[in-house]
C-alpha cells in the first residue's frame, strides 16, 4: 500500500475515534495483510504456471514418442514397399526372359 494510502487510512481511524496509535497500528496491519495477500497471490500464480508447464512437457513426451512410432511405422512400410517393387521388377524380368527365350 502506498504511504499516501496508509496516511489516508491513519486520519480516517483518526476521524471516527480511534487514538492516533491506534490508527497506525491498524493501517499497518491492513498494509501488511494486503502485502502477504499479494505474495501469496504471486506464489499461487507461480506454482500454477509449473503446474501448466509440466503438463505442457508431459503433453510433448506424448506427442514425440508417438511421432517416433510412427516413423519408425513409415520406415518399416516403405522398406516392405521397396521389397515388394523389387519383387515386382524380378517377376517381369523373368517374364521378358521366359518369353524371349520361346520366341527366337
Amino acid at each position: 500500500m502506498p504511504i499516501t494510502e496508509e496516511l489516508k487510512n491513519v486520519k480516517k481511524f483518526e476521524s471516527v475515534g480511534f487514538t492516533h496509535e491506534q490508527a497506525e497500528a491498524l493501517a499497518e496491519t491492513i498494509e501488511q495483510a494486503q502485502v502477504k495477500g499479494q505474495e501469496g497471490l504471486k506464489e499461487f500464480i507461480r506454482n500454477e504456471l509449473e503446474k501448466q508447464n509440466k503438463d505442457i512437457d508431459s503433453k510433448f513426451l506424448a506427442f514425440d514418442s508417438k511421432l517416433n512410432a510412427l516413423e519408425a511405422r513409415l520406415m518399416a512400410s516403405q522398406k516392405d514397399l521397396l521389397i515388394k517393387i523389387f519383387g515386382i521388377i524380378v517377376g517381369t524380368v523373368g517374364i521378358a526372359v521366359t518369353i524371349l527365350k520361346l520366341f527366337p
